[in-house]
């Protein structure tokens, strides 16, 4: 992965609230950016990089999916390359989020991310 590519002319899309923190979403030419700062130290946080490509098979295969996770969408996408984990799953779910395509269903038990597709 080329992280000049990655990095270069990224725009912000939204955000994204999770259980613990929030995501800030970025959009570059192939790739989504979510970043997250640490709570006791703004100066501090973590990154996360997705494939356009995944955010666009979930948009399609799931269409306006109701009550999905990321372990559903993880296990109904193994044959896939799209995601190498849950994490990767949540992460592209996260994405679609901050665009505006997906809510977060909270009629479930906390600690349990539940999303709508729109």
């Amino acid at each position: 992965m080329d992280v000049k590519h990655v990095l270069s002319a990224l725009r912000y899309i939204g955000e994204a609230a999770g259980v613990r923190q929030t995501y800030y979403v970025f959009q570059g030419p192939q790739h989504y950016l979510l970043l997250s700062f640490k709570k006791d130290n703004a100066a501090g946080g973590n990154f996360n990089i997705v494939e356009a490509e995944a955010v666009a098979y979930v948009e399609e295969k799931f269409g306006a999916a109701k009550g999905l996770t990321s372990k559903q969408l993880f296990e109904e996408s193994k044959r896939t390359h799209h995601f190498k984990d849950r994490f990767v799953a949540l992460n592209a779910l996260y994405v679609l989020v901050a665009a505006g395509k997906a809510t977060v269903d909270h009629r479930f038990k906390p600690g349990t991310l539940v999303f709508n597709l729109l």
